[in-house]
Formats: structure tokens, C-alpha cells, sequence
């Protein structure tokens, strides 16, 4: 009996010792090769040495880098190289499959070709993108792509007002852009669709309609010399700022806030301007214009006057008391919209008039005269000025000019025909003192 276990034993033992062996030998001739069952991407390199693996890798590499993929929107396209976008880490992949199958240990790794067999194991291509690159190529597609939004907006046409539909913008989406092609890099389908994203307009028709502006209100207009070039052009600037500009009912509107700082960066010319109680020249000059329109405009609408001051001198475009200066940062001119609803203001050019208009759900059911009122004329001061140019004994006059104290009313009449008298202001505009130049120069 021990005899016959003896015998089996040896049996087991040498049928085991020669199926180790036999897997010692299988593994010591495949050592340099790579496991079965091992894929980079879809390719299988399993049985591959490290070196057949790194060239098939390379060629198969190449052949997809370096052959074109087409970017489509609608009916525009671009062409790019993989290539000059980015970089196959070859050899980090191939060192991370290594590493899958290296044990001193034959038989686990004998074990894990088994498994393997039926369980193959997948790795990635290790991917670099170079992001300059990559950038160059979607800011040249989002130039021809990208839109902003469009708001619904006001139309005034002959008196009408009508609504302008929005519109939605688009952007390309980078990630999702950089995430397709580095997906398509190995597909033998060659177009990608560009991904976008959807913007959506902040105000739509909906939100228009339901402020229920429908008609004119109240309008005013002043004439300007468009033979002042400089002055005429920051005009416009201006009133473009102002045009089709939305008041909600009980907000303050700022017309320096509306306006924006007046600068070169922003057009602005330098015009005539009133400083120190003469005429000189500034960046601006003529804007004053457009808030003593506006100033006007909301005195016949009745509205809430918050903030508001007149000129150093008199203003040729209004009559005294009606104008409104303005200076950035410093001088403003507020108002507010009392109506209990939504007011759109319309700022028009027509040759050398200025026309402003409210426009609102319904007409003012009240008559609104604004009357000036001289209270006193300021007589110029005289001032002797000594010239060493002009011949001794001879005297020049430049005439100065008058000064004013001005009331200005606001003379309301209602629809059952009762009248109201509102003191609006006390404006005083300064004198310019006369000069009289006396000679003092030796014959």
C-alpha cells in the first residue's frame, strides 16, 4: 500500500515538476514579448516584443496623425492635422503595458496571460495637447462662428412703434471641441460637428410687450450749427447712447450713467465748452445740448426733476432757465420717471434738429407750458486793461455782456381746465465784463 502511494506521488510530482518546467521554458521564451490580450486604444499588440510594439505603434500613429480631420458647421469647414495638435506619448504607454505584465515570479505572470485570454486589458494612448495650438485653431473657428446675442428691441418708424425680435447667439464650445478630436483620432470617420453653445438673449419680445409702449408721449426739439464739425459729431455719439433707452417706472435715470464718460478713447472731440465764465474748448463739447433737450423734455412730461444745473453763461439753443449742464464725474443731470410706467425715450437727428421723444402706454391727460421769467439784468463789470502793443492814447472796447436772474415756471393745465403754477428754479447766468484796452506804446 505505501508503495503504491509512493508511486503516485512520484507520479504527481514529476507531472507537476514538468508542467512547471514546461511553463518556465514557455515563459522564459516569451519574456520579451507582450502579454496576449493586451490593446493600446484598438490596437492589439499582444505577442509583440517591445521593439515590433513600438513600431507598429508609431506607424499606426503617424498614419492617423497625420491624416486630416474635417471641423463642420453647417456650411462651413476646416481642415486640421492631428499632427501639429498633439503629441503621442509612445513610450509612457508602452512602458504603463510593461508594467501590466513584468513579475520575477513566472508563474503569476503565466497567470495573468490566463486571465488575459479572456479578460483582455485595455490601455489608453498617453495624449499631450499642445494648447497653443489648439487655441489657434478655435479662436480662427469661433471668429466665424461665434455671435452675441441680440435683445428685442424697440422700432420707432414714422410714429410707430413696433418690436423687434431677439436673437439667440452661439459660442463654440472649446472643451467639448478638444474632447471630439481627441475621441475621432483614431476613427476612420474624419468630420467632427463643431459643438456650440446656445446664448440666450437677456431681453426677449415677451418682456417688451408686456411694458406696453405704444404711443408718443410728449416730444421737444433744439437746432444746432452742423457747420461745427467737432461739435456735431459728439452730438451724435451722445445721442445714439440715448436712443430707444428704457425708463422703468419709479427708477432715476442719470444721464451720465446713460451717456458714459465723454473721451477720446470714445470719440469725443474738443468743441467749445464754457469754463471759468468765458468760452474755451474741451473734450465733449455740444453733449450739454442733449441734456437740456432731455431736461426740457421731461419738464413737459412732468416728471420728478432729482438733479439739475444750469450754465455759467447763457446757452443760444433754449431760453433762459432751460438748459442743463453736464460734466462727468462731477455735474449731473437726474431725473425721475413719476408716470407709474415704463417710458422709452427716442433720440433722433434730422440735418441740424435735435428731437427728443417719450414714448408710453397712453398720453398725458394734462398741458404742460414751461414759461422764464427775467427777474433782473446783471450789468457787465468794466475792467482797464493796459496794452504795450497798441499805440499810446488809443483805447479799444470789447463789449461784455449782461447777466441774468431767471425764474423759470412750469404752468400745468389739467383736462377739467384748472390751472397750476410750479416755481421750477432760480438761475442766475454770470456777466462777461467788458474791457477797455488802453495803449501804452511809445511812438
Amino acid at each position: 500500500m505505501k508503495k503504491k502511494l509512493y508511486i503516485i506521488a512520484c507520479v504527481l510530482f514529476f507531472c507537476i515538476s514538468a508542467t512547471l518546467l514546461r511553463v518556465y521554458i514557455y515563459e522564459a521564451k516569451n519574456s520579451d514579448k507582450l502579454l496576449e490580450g493586451i490593446y493600446i486604444g484598438q490596437f492589439h499588440v499582444g505577442g509583440l516584443t517591445q521593439v515590433e510594439a513600438r513600431e507598429k505603434l508609431k506607424a499606426y500613429v503617424d498614419e492617423h496623425l497625420k491624416n486630416p480631420i474635417t471641423l463642420q458647421y453647417f456650411d462651413k469647414s476646416w481642415k486640421i492635422i492631428p499632427y501639429e495638435m498633439v503629441e503621442i506619448q509612445i513610450e509612457k504607454t508602452l512602458d504603463d503595458v510593461i508594467s501590466a505584465g513584468k513579475s520575477k515570479n513566472f508563474l503569476l505572470r503565466y497567470f495573468t496571460r490566463l486571465k488575459l485570454r479572456t479578460n483582455p486589458k485595455k490601455f489608453d494612448l498617453e495624449i499631450r495637447v499642445n494648447d497653443e495650438a489648439f487655441q489657434k485653431t478655435l479662436r480662427s473657428i469661433s471668429d466665424e462662428i461665434d455671435r452675441e446675442p441680440k435683445n428685442a428691441e424697440f422700432k420707432i418708424a414714422d410714429g410707430n412703434v413696433t418690436i423687434e425680435k431677439e436673437e439667440d447667439g452661439v459660442k463654440v464650445d472649446g472643451e467639448n471641441l478638444k474632447a471630439e478630436i481627441l475621441k475621432n483620432l483614431w476613427s476612420k470617420e474624419r468630420k467632427i460637428s463643431v459643438p456650440v453653445i446656445t446664448l440666450k438673449p437677456e431681453i426677449t419680445q415677451e418682456t417688451l410687450a408686456k411694458m406696453n409702449i405704444n404711443e408718443e408721449i410728449v416730444s421737444f426739439s433744439t437746432k444746432f450749427d452742423k457747420s461745427q464739425i467737432e461739435r456735431t459729431t459728439n452730438i451724435k455719439l451722445a445721442a445714439e447712447k440715448l436712443k430707444n433707452y428704457i425708463i422703468p417706472p419709479g427708477q432715476v435715470f442719470s444721464f451720465n450713467d446713460a451717456v458714459g464718460e465723454r473721451t477720446r478713447e470714445h470719440g469725443y472731440k474738443e468743441a467749445p465748452i464754457f469754463a471759468n465764465n468765458e468760452v474755451t474748448t474741451g473734450i465733449g463739447g455740444g453733449v450739454c445740448q442733449l441734456s437740456t433737450t432731455l431736461y426740457n423734455l421731461a419738464l413737459l412730461a412732468d416728471l420728478e426733476i432729482v438733479e439739475r444745473s444750469n450754465h455759467s453763461l447763457p446757452v443760444s439753443y433754449v431760453p433762459l432757465g432751460r438748459d442743463a449742464t453736464v460734466n462727468f464725474g462731477v455735474i449731473d443731470f437726474k431725473f425721475k420717471n413719476t408716470t407709474g410706467e415704463y417710458l422709452l425715450l427716442h433720440t433722433e437727428i434730422k440735418d441740424n434738429t435735435l428731437t427728443m421723444r417719450f414714448y408710453g402706454s397712453k398720453k398725458i391727460d394734462k398741458k404742460v407750458d414751461v414759461v422764464s421769467e427775467i427777474e433782473k439784468v446783471i450789468p457787465p463789470p468794466v475792467n482797464f486793461k493796459e496794452d504795450p502793443s497798441l499805440e499810446k492814447g488809443k483805447i479799444i472796447i470789447r463789449e461784455g455782456k449782461p447777466g441774468y436772474q431767471v425764474k423759470v415756471w412750469k404752468v400745468i393745465t389739467y383736462s377739467n381746465g384748472v390751472q397750476e403754477k410750479k416755481l421750477i428754479s432760480t438761475d442766475i447766468y454770470n456777466p462777461i465784463a467788458s474791457i477797455i484796452y488802453i495803449g501804452k506804446k511809445d511812438e
